[in-house]
């Protein structure tokens, strides 16, 4: 997750979709709706590549690339979730996301601890970098790398966070860790075990509900995920998306080991900021993403279904967002969203570019992004 602001942008939601709501169009997609303009660009089921250890070379490359440093404060949406980690996810409907990563390959970066695995699963990603502004959540990667590695199926991975396996997964973190971070490994396994435990087993649940193999129901997904971990192919890594060091050091990266860049997982982080900083606008723009390359996002929706709306985005038309001096937040970005629906999937694609949102949205947004300028709210500072 990335540094929030103090206050939350709800109050002028409203006034922004009032002005557009006369033009407003948007794209919501059906449930796991594989004919939507992004799915269309997953690729084919088929046998996952074949991924042995990186070379030197590349290995160096990913792994040497700067970090940002530990945050000051842990923010929140709200002032009730300043300084929380977030150990597990809380978005409950990521399966609607499954159709539009399918199979794609490349580079996956995403904030968080649990979604990266099912969202790596579903694309099949080649090399992921496991981000967060909070070191707590960079940790946590260790004792799911330890495990991994010891687990050969999902049933024995979650037998470890069971507890009954918590003596066989001391063990194995003792024998996949380095020496000087085993004790503190041990120590977020114990405190944080029964709450991941089961948020794994409810997210395995809601995918064999809907239909959607993953990680942890499906061996074959299980072993991609197990295979990037043990060939060294993820690295976990304290990045602000915001920061002036860690997604700029990703790119570089990235581009020199000819990694394209095919899903951006940013959870709910851009709700944070009343403006988004200049460093978040220059830090995806300089990320080499692939030609039909996707972001995905959730906005919090909470007072409906405690839950998020899910949305999906072209990488190519977020940037052309973000080039937009007028556009100042996450809420203008996804103008199209629909109403929110209690008991629906609530995953919708935003499908417009900048130049197609309605002149009462871009004439509001104008005012709004001026008048918080003039209040003293900095978009350099995060």
């Amino acid at each position: 997750m990335t540094r929030p602001p103090t206050h939350p942008l709800a109050r002028v939601v409203g006034l922004w979709l009032l002005l557009a709501a006369a033009c407003q169009r948007f794209t919501a997609i059906g449930e796991h709706d594989l004919d939507s303009p992004l799915a269309a660009h997953a690729r084919a089921d088929g046998p996952p590549p074949t991924l042995g250890p990186l070379d030197d070379d590349r290995r160096h490359l990913l792994f040497t690339s700067p970090t940002d440093p530990e945050p000051q404060r842990l923010g929140g949406v709200t002032e009730a979730e300043v300084g929380r980690h977030y150990v597990t996810g809380n978005e409950r409907g990521l399966v609607a996301l499954a159709g539009q990563i399918r199979n794609r390959g490349g580079g996956y970066i995403g904030v968080g601890s649990d979604q990266a695995y099912l969202l790596v699963g579903w694309a099949r990603s080649e090399f992921a970098w496991l981000i967060d502004y909070d070191p707590v959540v960079v940790e946590l990667h260790g004792v799911y790398r330890a495990l991994l590695i010891e687990a050969e199926t999902p049933e024995e991975f979650l037998a470890l966070w069971s507890r009954e396996g918590r003596a066989a997964a001391h063990a194995a973190i003792d024998a996949h860790a380095r020496t000087g971070l085993r004790t503190g490994l041990r120590t977020l396994y114990r405190r944080h075990r029964a709450a991941i435990a089961s948020r794994l087993i409810a997210t395995r649940d809601r995918c064999v509900a809907a239909g959607v193999a993953g990680w942890l129901d499906d061996d074959g997904q299980y072993a991609h995920v197990r295979g990037l971990v043990q060939n060294g192919r993820t690295r976990a890594m304290l990045a602000d998306l915001a920061g002036a060091r860690g997604l700029a050091g990703i790119a570089r990266a990235a581009a020199a080991a000819h990694i394209a860049i095919e899903v951006l997982y940013l959870s709910n982080a851009e709700e944070y900021w009343r403006l988004y900083p200049s460093a978040f606008r220059d830090n995806i723009l300089a990320l080499p993403f692939s030609a039909d390359a996707v972001i995905l996002r959730t906005l919090l929706i909470w007072h409906v279904n405690r839950d998020y709306r899910y949305n999906v985005q072209r990488a190519d038309k977020f940037r052309a967002w973000l080039g937009e001096s007028w556009v100042g937040n996450v809420y203008h970005v996804t103008y199209q969203r629909p109403p929110p629906d209690p008991t629906g999937e609530n995953l919708f694609e935003a499908t417009a570019w900048p130049s197609e949102a309605p002149t009462a949205l871009r004439n509001a947004a104008r005012r709004k992004v001026r008048e918080l300028l003039a209040a003293g709210v900095a978009p350099d500072a995060g």
